[in-house]
This record gives structure tokens, sequence and C-alpha cells, in this order.
């Protein structure tokens, strides 16, 4: 997967986005609203990470990106914004009712 990675580097449009992708995730993640959607674009985003150093040079089941991925999406399941977060008054707007994979 180098090779994709590689013909990536140079493009105006890759640097911002993923630094935009990584302020959204940031920030959804410390307020603790829209956790659903932070969990899987967060796991994806360390899956892709995971998978642009192919193969891996260290153990590929114990990996820094596998296990921040697992962690995402364990926060994501068991709703953690609603204990630390803005969750609950997040899950209140009818937005979020209406359209609920927004929690």
């Amino acid at each position: 997967m180098a090779g994709f990675y590689h013909s990536l580097v140079g493009d105006f449009w890759v640097s911002p986005l993923f630094m935009i992708a990584l302020a959204g995730l940031g920030l959804a993640l410390t307020l603790g609203i829209g956790m659903r959607i932070a969990a899987v674009s967060g796991a994806l985003l360390y899956l892709l990470m995971w998978s642009a150093v192919l193969p891996p040079e260290n153990n590929p089941v114990i990996d820094e990106h596998i296990l921040g991925a697992i962690t995402l999406i364990a926060l994501g399941l068991v709703a953690a914004g609603n204990v630390w977060g803005l969750g609950r008054r997040w899950s209140r707007l009818d937005i979020v009712r209406r359209y609920p994979w927004l929690r």
C-alpha cells in the first residue's frame, strides 16, 4: 500500500483534509458529541495509518494503530460522551433524535 500513499504525497488537498479530520475527531471525542461518527471515522483513519506501513516492523496485532481503533470503537459503543462530555445534551437535540446515527 506504500505506493498508493506515496502517490498522494504532495497533493494540495491531502494535508489540509487530514488535519481537518484529526481536528474534528479530537473535538468530537473531547466534547463527547457525535461519538458514533467519531468512533467509526477515527477507527478507519487509524486503520489507514496502520496500512501505510505494511508489512509491519513489529507485532501486526498489538500495534498502537490497532489498539487505538479498538479503543475508539469501545468509546463509541459504551457512549462515553454521556458520562464525561456533552453527550446527554447532544442527544436531546431534535436533529439527533430524528437521526440517531448522529449520537
